[in-house]
């Protein structure tokens, strides 16, 4: 899958590159990867470093399956979590098999029919079908390994790229990042190109893994977030927006830090740690995502560097992207708030309210309602 998707990233890069070229021309600007050496400390965008990143994105998907195995699994041991459910296997039934594999949660019409075809009792059908979802069902220890996987990673991309930002002028006065358009900021420092890659290289990973993680229910809204993300990537890499590409970012990578730690408080039992997970989640998702996002990051693109780009195709292509996650942002909101009036009401942060609602009950009360 990688392999196409790089192919697939060379085909793009190649139209953009020949798109940015005309461009530059027709303003008369130079265009900067036309046998150009950049300054001391600083890279041109090149195909190359989009191959590498494609390069680390497998690296990083086999370190994640090692840290998994190797250290994330003995951690979730030690914690007491299981890779098996507990409760009475299904046991063997090829008829109600085909059932389950055809749809994860039958209507009532499909166990009444199912029943009738098995020449089972429905109750006995239902029984069956709760006791076959929880087998299926991913374990608090899958899930504990894949999160803190993410944690660590968001962690050192977060406190890498606010050490870099920090000491940028840009990040503090966006305007800053349109001086000098193109000519002068098509070089891209090596600290902010060591930042990209790293990026780059992890969501390309995650949206790779993604099909073999725990599946939740914005699935595909969170397949077109690392598409949207990877697209703004790639776009401010070789576009000469990677100053604004940095900010989106670092906006992005704190709100992700406190997510995967309250996670991590659920499926330790730790409430202290989830809901103060939870709450940081929530106010830096506010702040940062549906505040300083459009405000500054968005506005900065669409307004400040309007002037400065001259309607490049390619930068109105980039501002649809970021208008896309700020769509995202607001659609994922909505749970955050479900959640919130969940806490209001009295209850603590249980789980991740986009996971599958897919837990049956346990097996003893199955067995009383049969009986």
């Amino acid at each position: 899958m990688l392999m196409k998707i790089t192919s697939q990233i060379s085909f793009v890069y190649s139209q953009c590159s020949l798109s940015g070229e005309r461009y530059h021309k027709k303003y008369g600007q130079k265009w900067p990867m036309e046998g150009q050496t950049p300054p001391e400390g600083y890279v041109y965008p090149s195909m190359e470093g989009i191959k590498l990143a494609c390069v680390l994105a497998v690296v990083l998907t086999i370190a994640r399956f090692t840290f998994e195995r190797l250290i994330a699994e003995p951690i979730g041991r030690w914690f007491g979590l299981k890779h098996k459910l507990g409760g009475t296997p299904a046991g063997p039934n090829a008829k109600l098999e085909a059932l389950i594999m055809k749809t994860k949660k039958p209507t009532s019409e499909q166990i009444a029919a199912a029943a009738k075809d098995a020449d089972m009792e429905i109750r006995e059908v239902e029984v069956w079908i709760r006791r076959k979802q929880r087998e299926l069902m991913p374990s608090k220890l899958n899930k504990f390994k894949e999160t803190l996987w993410r944690l660590c990673v968001y962690t050192f991309a977060y406190t890498y790229g606010m050490s870099v930002l920090w000491q940028e002028d840009f990040f503090w006065n966006t305007q800053l990042c349109w001086v000098g358009f193109p000519d002068l900021t098509w070089a891209i420092k090596k600290s902010l190109y060591y930042y990209y890659l790293l990026e780059g290289s992890f969501y390309l990973s995650l949206m790779v893994s993604q099909f073999m993680d725990t599946k939740r229910k914005d699935f595909w809204e969170m397949f077109i977030h690392h598409i949207a993300t990877l697209s703004l990537i790639g776009g401010s890499w070789f576009g000469g927006c990677y100053k604004v590409g940095a900010i989106v970012m670092a906006t992005h990578d704190i709100s992700d830090v406190f997510l995967e730690a309250a996670k991590i408080g659920i499926y330790v039992n730790w409430k202290w740690l989830a809901n103060c997970g939870f709450a940081g989640f929530a106010s830096t998702w506010f702040i940062f995502r549906l505040i300083i996002y459009p405000t500054r990051v968005v506005f900065c693109s669409l307004v400040e560097g309007s002037a400065a780009v001259h309607n490049w195709p390619v930068h109105i292509l980039y501002n649809s992207f970021l208008i896309v996650l700020q769509i995202l942002h607001i659609y994922w909101f909505t749970f955050i708030v479900k959640l919130l009036i969940k806490i209001a009401a009295g209850s603590d942060v249980e789980k991740d309210d986009r996971s599958e609602d897919d837990t049956p009950p346990s097996s003893s009360a199955e067995e009383k309602k049969q009986n």
